[in-house]
């Protein structure tokens, strides 16, 4: 019978042995934790010698999860995306923190997140928003599983519970947002109108599905007349260019039309460069007066402009994101393959899509396009 403290999985333990059987506890991963486990462990042997030990008062050091949230965002932001990194870090603090508060991470049950799940949806939360803030609950027992301060992951299920409730909370089948034809030339129209400095990017984002942030983030040296090809290798979010949403570049098939669109605009480029005297042609596409990179809510507030006035001509005031659904739905109703269709939207997987077209029951597979 006697306690040792023992290096595992990343961090410093006390193991005892007591009448045949062996206890664990996690103390941590830090220098100071194996001071800490020493004491612990001296602290146990004394009882042992005096013949005091009782193991079910001696209690595991407790680990509030509140703490443990802040800590993990600490510790492993610099391995985020910096948009991330911010919406992470308010999730945690206003929705995760409040709710969980000290529990001990090792007492969190499946139960609490279902709770979790009912307060947020009587609040009025969307079930993607409680989705995004309970995948993060998920990440760090993950976390703690895997350097074994517990034996499972109680939110490894969230992806299924949350299915069931987005199925519950529905009213009807939800569809993706897409322009038809009549209704992007309208919007084209408006814009070549009215912001012809816009009516190139928007043309862009229609032609290749590009994400804003990899649209923000292209510069000339991607774009490829020759071969007809754009290249996405990054991308500008919240005013920081980070690498496209899945981490990985692509190749987008570039249009004549849209070609010949950037052509022309390669050469106001030119024009402008020299009547404003600059030193070399700005290295963005679509930049701003200045030649600097736009703003990204510059370019938010264009966009709005744009979209009231088409809303005049009968065009519905959908989100730009949705000239990604518009894409997709264009490319499978032109014969286009599913994977083709993925590849170019930089998916990961083929996703699926509701917008039924000559080929339905292989089209329904594209629902979701991010």
């Amino acid at each position: 019978m006697a306690s040792k403290v023992k290096w595992d999985r990343n961090a410093w333990w006390v193991v005892t042995h007591y009448q045949g059987k062996r206890k664990r506890n996690r103390i941590g991963s830090a220098k100071a934790d194996k001071v800490r486990a020493e004491k612990i462990a001296e602290k146990i042997n004394a009882s042992l010698a005096l013949g005091i030990f009782d193991p079910q008062t001696e209690k595991p050091i407790p680990i509030p999860f509140d703490v443990h949230l802040l800590d993990w965002h600490l510790k492993y932001s610099p391995t985020f995306k910096h948009s991330y990194e911010i919406t992470s870090k308010g999730v945690v603090e206003t929705h995760l923190v409040p709710f969980f508060g000290s529990k001990d991470l090792r007492d969190i049950t499946e139960d609490d997140l279902l709770d979790y799940i009912r307060l947020k949806i009587d609040a009025g939360l969307a079930p993607r928003t409680i989705e995004t803030a309970l995948s993060i609950v998920r990440r760090v027992l993950g976390l703690a599983q895997r350097k074994g301060t517990i034996d499972r992951n109680p939110a490894e299920r969230i992806g299924e519970l949350m299915r069931r409730v987005e199925r519950r909370a529905a009213t009807e089948v939800q569809t993706i947002d897409a322009w038809t034809p009549e209704e992007i030339q309208n919007l084209l129209s408006a814009a070549a109108e009215h912001e012809p400095r816009f009516y190139p990017a928007l043309l862009t984002l229609m032609s290749t599905g590009m994400r804003r942030g990899e649209l923000l983030g292209l510069k000339w040296t991607d774009v490829d007349f020759n071969q007809s090809r754009i290249a996405v290798r990054r991308a500008l979010v919240r005013g920081q260019l980070t690498t496209p949403k899945n981490g990985k570049g692509r190749q987008i098939a570039m249009s004549p039309g849209l070609g010949s669109t950037l052509l022309d605009l390669l050469g106001t480029r030119r024009r402008e460069s020299l009547h404003e005297s600059w030193s070399e042609i700005p290295e963005w596409v679509f930049c701003s007066r200045t030649g600097g990179q736009l703003d990204e809510r510059n370019f938010t507030r264009t966009w709005d402009r744009v979209r009231r006035r088409a809303q005049k001509l009968g065009v519905r005031p959908l989100k730009l994101h949705c000239t990604r659904h518009t894409y997709a739905s264009t490319a499978l109703a032109a014969g286009k393959s599913l994977r083709w269709v993925a590849d170019q939207l930089g998916h990961k997987t083929q996703s699926s899509h509701s917008e039924p077209t000559p080929t339905r029951s292989a089209r329904r597979k594209l629902i979701w396009v991010s």
